[in-house]
């Protein structure tokens, strides 16, 4: 690979600055191997262990084939014969797709049930997606992309994850710390940087580096840890992540963070195989950590884990009320609805978020908020909790209620009274997500079916059955109108 001058001797300079010259040429070297592949399991739906051993079992891999990654329990290197993207099961939110040392940061910050949690530069959400999981349906992931371009696959990544307790703004770190002073648990920043640690997978972040560099990232960088700050409670922490090997954008970022505020500590990271420690500007900073490419298999990242002193809990702000809740004749089109295609365990899970939920009507969209505070009408929003549906109304009146695919998602195979189902390879999966119509075959029996129900495609992959979308009964009573969203039909 054709590396930038300036980054060259950039780390020649950090390698003979800290002892490490005799590491130079693998280093450099790595840069023409292949970019490490990887994937992580979404434990909101699935084992990672039954995912691994489903994946290497559907392209004949020894199992050894789809393997742990050492610093993420959830994680797994795959090779260039497994394509996971073109698999049902990506479709079915079974797993993201993720280079292998992008998944240290939410590892580092060990989420827990509960927790406000914030992920501030989140696009285009791959942690995000561990965050969701590690909170287990509860608590609160406020997940921020300034880009309003990139919020978008922000967006449909969460919803692919089922997770039914995200909110997803689009501001600037500033103006969210304005409003949020003192809220979260625990923070995410993991900051636009020179990337030279996407350069073997990315061309476009080499000559992103050769037209910036660190220089023009370093202020950026600056500006929204203080941000972050300002958002965790006292006693809280802090994960701030890069992928560059730039000191600049690194270890120096963090010596002089830390220099700024004297309720800063670096906490130490457990250091998995694979997992260096960081450069010694200070004894403290040793605690941070560093994947390098020609230590082990990632493509290079930089994590530091750091503690705000104090242990107040977080800020009191008010509530969040939806300014229109809707009528009560809205919501019972939608119990209606739950009425009928739910299990009793899918409307006990509904009848949960219902009472420790805040209720959003907007344009006919019904939403499903967790507990959060009121300067959310303040902000950009793109995404309110839990999107269950649509309101479809004539003459002013509801007269049907149309489930969201996020709504969908968010279920269990066990909440979901009329479904069909297949395996990855079964024509049935296949004609699903090509947007067709489906003919039941004796195997699916339709007749028991309430009125008034919607049926949900499952797919049967790594142990389990998982829903897929939604479809509707037709006449005659053994077809089914195909209701997967027309923008995530994909050729098979």
């Amino acid at each position: 690979m054709n590396l930038p001058a300036s980054f060259i001797q950039d780390m020649k300079q950090l390698f003979r600055s800290y002892g490490l010259s005799s590491e130079e040429e693998a280093f450099f070297a790595s840069f023409d191997r292949a970019a490490c592949m990887g994937l992580r399991a979404n434990t909101l739906k699935t084992r990672p262990e039954a995912l691994r051993l489903w994946l290497a079992d559907q392209e004949n891999l020894p199992e050894t084939g789809v393997h742990p990654v050492p610093w993420s329990h959830d994680g797994f290197y795959t090779t260039p014969d497994l394509q996971p993207g073109r698999l049902a099961a990506h479709a079915a939110g079974l797993y993201y797709i993720q280079e292998p040392s992008a998944m240290l940061p939410a590892a580092v910050l060990k989420v827990r049930p509960g927790e406000r949690v914030l992920d501030l530069c989140a696009a285009p959400g791959g942690k995000a997606t561990r965050l969701a999981a590690d909170l287990e349906d509860s608590g609160l992931l406020w997940a921020n992309e300034i880009s309003r371009q990139r919020v978008r696959a922000l967006q449909r990544t969460l919803e692919l994850t089922g997770c039914a307790q995200a909110v997803i703004t689009s501001e600037t770190p500033e103006r969210l710390a304005e409003r949020l002073p003192g809220y979260f648990d625990a923070v995410l920043a993991d900051a636009p940087c020179s990337g030279a640690g996407m350069f073997r997978r990315d061309p476009g972040a080499v000559r992103s580096y050769q037209s910036y560099g660190s220089e023009h990232c370093l202020p950026l960088q600056r500006s929204i840890l203080e941000a972050a700050w300002r958002m965790l409670r006292p006693g809280g922490r802090l994960v701030y992540s890069t992928c560059t090997f730039s000191l600049e954008e690194n270890e120096s970022m963090v010596a002089w963070f830390c220099a700024r505020h004297d309720d800063c500590q670096i906490l130490p990271i457990m250091k998995a195989p694979g997992v260096s420690d960081g450069l010694m500007l200070s004894e403290p900073l040793r605690h941070t950590a560093r994947i390098w490419p020609h230590r082990c298999a990632g493509d290079g990242h930089f994590c530091a884990l750091l503690g705000k002193s104090g242990t107040d809990e977080a800020s009191p702000l008010a509530v969040y009320s939806s300014v229109d809740e809707g009528t009560s004749a809205d919501w019972q089109s939608f119990l209606d609805f739950v009425n009928a295609s739910l299990t009793e365990s899918g409307r006990l899970r509904m009848n949960s978020l219902f009472r420790n939920g805040i209720r959003r009507l907007e344009h006919d969209h019904l939403h499903l908020l967790p507990a959060c505070p009121a300067v959310l009408s303040e902000l950009y929003k793109v995404k309110t909790g839990l999107f269950l549906g649509t309101l479809k109304r004539r003459k002013g009146q509801v007269v049907r209620f149309e489930p969201s695919q996020a709504f969908l998602l968010s279920l269990r195979e066990s909440d979901l009274a009329c479904t069909v189902s297949g395996r990855e390879e079964d024509d049935l999966i296949r004609r699903y997500l090509r947007g067709e119509t489906l003919q039941l075959g004796t195997d699916h029996d339709a007749a028991g079916w309430p009125s008034g129900a919607l049926a949900t495609v499952l797919l049967e992959a790594a142990g389990g059955r998982h829903p897929l979308g939604w479809a509707s009964l037709m006449t005659p009573p053994n077809q089914l109108k195909n209701l997967y969203p027309h923008g995530w039909i994909r050729p098979f």
